[in-house]
């Protein structure tokens, strides 16, 4: 990953540093105010740490939660999830 300042005027993009080593990418583009902050509110970028109900759905077994199968369950029990 690389980070290269730009400017924005009128529709086009101006890189104001060359792109090292790379002849093709994907660009995301963060608007900064004058000031220089994005207005986004920090919290946004915290990570939520994940629970199993989490991972779990991660893996593809949405399907199975809020089933009977799954309800009948204490997974954090199963799996030796110690209590917040």
């Amino acid at each position: 990953m690389q980070v290269v300042k730009a400017l924005y005027h009128s529709g086009d993009i101006q890189l104001l540093a060359p792109l090292v080593g790379v002849e093709e990418a994907e660009l995301v583009v963060v608007v900064l105010d004058r000031d220089g902050e994005t207005n986004l509110p920090a919290k946004r970028f915290h990570r939520v740490p994940d629970d199993s109900e989490q991972d779990f759905k991660a893996l593809g077994m949405a399907h199975f939660f809020d089933t009977d199968d799954d309800n009948a369950v204490d997974w954090e029990e199963v799996f030796d999830v110690p209590p917040r």
